[in-house]
This record gives C-alpha cells, sequence and structure tokens, in this order.
C-alpha cells in the first residue's frame, strides 16, 4: 500500500503544477514508506535530512546516509547513500550528502516543476535544485492528501491506537502516593513498549497535581504524588512510523469537589463531540461550541480540541478557531477536550476518531469514564 501512499504525494505535486515532489521532513518520508528511526532526534550520522524524490511515473529515489540504505531499499527506493558510521571518508558529512543529492537527482532526472517542503528543504539541496528545475512550496497540498487516510493507514492507526491502551490501562496501575511521576511514567511505558515489541519514541504528557495539570502539559517529573492529585496521561506512542494518542485524568484518592465538577464538566463537553463530530462542518464551527462550554464552566483551554494524526503526531486540519478546513470522510481526528484552572488543575480527555460517511468511529480501544477514575 506505500504505492498508493506515494501515488497520493504526486497528486500532491499536481495540484500545486508540479511533475515531482521532493520530500525532506521525516514524517513525510515516512508516509512514503521510508520509516527511520526519530526518537533520538536527527542522528549524529547525518549530513542533512533523508530525501526522497517521487515522479509522476512511480520513480522513487531516496538520498541518505549509509545506515538508512536497507530502510529505503525495503521501502522499494533506488537509495543513494554515503559513508556515516564508517571512517574511509573522513570528508564532513554534509559534503558527502550533498553528493548523495546530487546523484539521487542525477539519477532521477527530474524536469519541469519540483514541488518542496521549505520548512526542511537544506539549503544545501536547494542549490542542487536551482538551475536544473523551478521549485513550488507543495506543503500545504501534500498535507491535505494525507489528511484523507488511505485502508492501510487506518490499519496502523488502529494499531498505534491500541498500544495507547495499553498505556491507559496501566495509568491505574501505577500511581501510587509517594511514588514519583516518573516511577509511574516508567510503568506506563513499558506497557507500551511491550504491546509494540520495540522501544519506543513516545510523546504527550504526564503530569500531577494541581500546578502542573493546571499549565496543560509536560513530560514525567521527579514530583512525588499526593492524595488527591489530578494525573493528566496524555500518551502518544509511535508504532511502525504511525502514531497514536490518547489521554486520560485520573484521581490519585479522594478529588476536591471542585475538581469532580471540573472533571463532570469536562465529560459534558466530551458527549458534545460524541453528538456533533461528522463530515460536512468546518473544524471552526466544530471547536466553536466546544469552546463556549469551557468557558460557560468557568474554565479555559488555550490550546486546541483536536488536530489531525498519522506519519506525524499533528496532522493538519488542527480544530482551532479560525480554521476553515472542511472535514471529510476518512480523515483520522485527535479530539482531546480540555478544562484547565489554576486554583483546580486540569482535566483532558482524549480518543482518535476516524470519520466515516455519515459520522465517526472511535478506534482508541479504551472507555472515557463518565465519573473521575479514583485509584
Amino acid at each position: 500500500m506505500t504505492e498508493a501512499r506515494r501515488a497520493a504525494v504526486a497528486q500532491a505535486a499536481r495540484a500545486v503544477g508540479a511533475d515531482w515532489m521532493l520530500l525532506t521532513a521525516p514524517d513525510s518520508l515516512a508516509y512514503a514508506g521510508h520509516v527511520a528511526g526519530i526518537e533520538a532526534g536527527p542522528s549524529p550520522f547525518d549530513g542533512g535530512p533523508s530525501a526522497a524524490l517521487i515522479g509522476p511515473d512511480g520513480a522513487f529515489h531516496v538520498a541518505c546516509n549509509e545506515l538508512e540504505v536497507p530502510i529505503a531499499e525495503a521501502a522499494g527506493a533506488r537509495a543513494h547513500g554515503y559513508e556515516a558510521l564508517g571512517f574511509a571518508d573522513l570528508r564532513p558529512l554534509h559534503v558527502k550528502y550533498a553528493e548523495a543529492a546530487r546523484a539521487m537527482l542525477d539519477a532521477a532526472r527530474p524536469s519541469g516543476r519540483v514541488a518542496v517542503e521549505p520548512a526542511t528543504l537544506p539549503a544545501s539541496l536547494a542549490a542542487l535544485l536551482d538551475g536544473r528545475v523551478d521549485s513550488v512550496d507543495g506543503a500545504r497540498a501534500l498535507a491535505e492528501r494525507r489528511a484523507v487516510k488511505l485502508p492501510d493507514e487506518v490499519d496502523r492507526l488502529r494499531r498505534a491506537a491500541h498500544c495507547t491502551a495499553e498505556g491507559q490501562n496501566a495509568v491505574g496501575r501505577a500511581l501510587r502516593t509517594g511514588a514519583t511521576e516518573l516511577d509511574a511514567w516508567r510503568d506506563v511505558r513499558l506497557a507500551m513498549e511491550r504491546f509494540a515489541g520495540t522501544r519506543t519514541p513516545v510523546g504527550g504528557d504526564f503530569v500531577s497535581g494541581v500546578a502542573r495539570t493546571a499549565a496543560i502539559g509536560g513530560p514525567a517529573t521527579t514530583r512525588v504524588l499526593e492524595p488527591g492529585d489530578p494525573v493528566i496521561a496524555d500518551l502518544a506512542p509511535r508504532v511502525d512510523g504511525y502514531w497514536g494518542d490518547s489521554a486520560t485524568t485520573t484521581i490519585l484518592g479522594e478529588p476536591s469537589d471542585a475538581l469532580r465538577r471540573m472533571y463532570a464538566h469536562t465529560h459534558a463537553i466530551w458527549r458534545r463531540v460524541l453528538d456533533t463530530l461528522r463530515p460536512g462542518i468546518t473544524a471552526h464551527d466544530f471547536d466553536a461550541p466546544l469552546r463556549a462550554m469551557v468557558a460557560e464552566g468557568g474554565y479555559a483551554n488555550p490550546v486546541h480540541m483536536g488536530h489531525g494524526i498519522g506519519a506525524s503526531i499533528h496532522e493538519w486540519p488542527r480544530l482551532v478557531p479560525g480554521e476553515d478546513a472542511v472535514l471529510k470522510p476518512g480523515m483520522v481526528l485527535m479530539v482531546e477536550p480540555g478544562c484547565y484552572h489554576p486554583d483546580i488543575g486540569g482535566v483532558r480527555l482524549e480518543q482518535m476518531f476516524l470519520l466515516t460517511d455519515d459520522g465517526h468511529e472511535i478506534l482508541s480501544p479504551f472507555d472515557i469514564a463518565p465519573e473521575p477514575p479514583v485509584v
């Protein structure tokens, strides 16, 4: 099915008047089938970002360091590698990267116009394009293509959602008074990695207590868990190149009356999500009544109500005020209403939704509790 995704890339190129697309964002390469590790950020053996050139006739070329050559070839690409971990050639990595990129362009022989991703296009690669072909910004067209998922992407996202469920199911077992956030996080992350069968990149938040949950997010720390603490577990693992996401709010011990009311109000917003999420409305029109309910309760929410997801943890469209993107069947969206107050803390509830022709399907195989879960 990666061929279908690469065909979608070619369609995005045509939408901006180009015949070729040059991918330089790691999530874009993963979408095309070149799934490389990202947990530690850019590789110290990179002379520049791995790049994929996709043509109208199915041509698929990748310029990458030698460690990623097998990944490119397994994805069906013609790989143009350069020495990175080895030491026979001690020239600077960026010089060797430019040579591999030039070899990719020489072999593919793109003509006419090439669509690029300006945010991640390195100067060295831009210079190689200059004088050879014209370039045009293809990022928005590609984002719009990627927003509607192909069947194999839905399968991958469903598996990633199952991974989040393993983590969410572990939250209640991991929380205990006197432990630190990191102690609990260790057990939650282990549950997800056992499901994935390998070390797994995980984004999101794991925060506890009034101040930290009111501040919306952040990584687990050495803060000690105390009775009455709200705990937001926003878990986002990457499984086989595709991301899951999720959020639950659990209370350690008896919640305060104010926190119980906040949870009940957030759950009422959640029920509104279930009643209104469907194709044919704009992101703005979906977001607006939810945001109004937050304010009516006396709470705040300075962040989005949701976002697309796929080969990137946050994809277009964002569910925010002013976003006029029309929601379409086949989109997979994270919806995450939250309420926050500096004197009470924060509550966030999030699941993954596949938009269908007349409504939605919840892909996250865990429940959103109507009452605050207490451990």
